[in-house]
């Protein structure tokens, strides 16, 4: 099983939440972490599991990743289980909707994609953080969550032959 968690990172912390995402999807298999620049698309097309994560800017996408995810084929992670995160401020109900996350998990069921669990926040206290504590431990239990998921949807599958 190839899984890659995939992040774009400017002041880390978004990498250190990937890191324990990965983590928490260890007990699956081997994890490749890695940002977004050093990834090719024959490595997205061979994984099984794509988790996708970037910091929110101004209630979106970091102008410096749209470019990328726009080069990206079509159909890069088609058949693949894919799962998609952020970095954040802490939100109220109506603007929790603006963060990067649900963007990230759009564009990775547009490339062919199958969302394996909801898009998720995660916290930094201010513009450089440091993340709000806890916040380490809450990615690597969704990391297991999405490994508990991909593992489910893979026996369902042999069930069904």
């Amino acid at each position: 099983m190839k899984i890659l968690v995939i992040h774009f990172s400017k002041f880390g912390h978004t990498k250190q939440i990937a890191e324990a995402i990965a983590e928490g999807l260890m007990a699956i298999g081997p994890v490749q972490v890695c940002d977004i620049d050093q990834v090719d698309d024959s490595e997205l097309q061979d994984a099984n599991l794509v988790v996708l994560g970037s910091p929110t800017h101004n209630m979106n996408l970091p102008k410096a990743l749209r470019p990328i995810l726009d080069s990206l084929p079509r159909r890069a992670v088609r058949g693949s289980s894919v799962a998609a995160f952020d970095t954040s401020y802490k939100m109220n109900g109506l603007l929790a909707r603006f963060t990067a996350a649900p963007k990230l998990d759009r564009k990775l069921r547009k490339l062919g994609g199958k969302r394996i669990v909801p898009p998720v926040s995660f916290f930094v206290e201010e513009r450089e953080g440091p993340l709000y504590e806890g916040e380490i431990e809450r990615a690597r239990k969704w990391g297991a969550l999405i490994g508990q998921r991909l593992s489910e949807s893979k026996i369902k599958q042999i069930r069904q032959i």
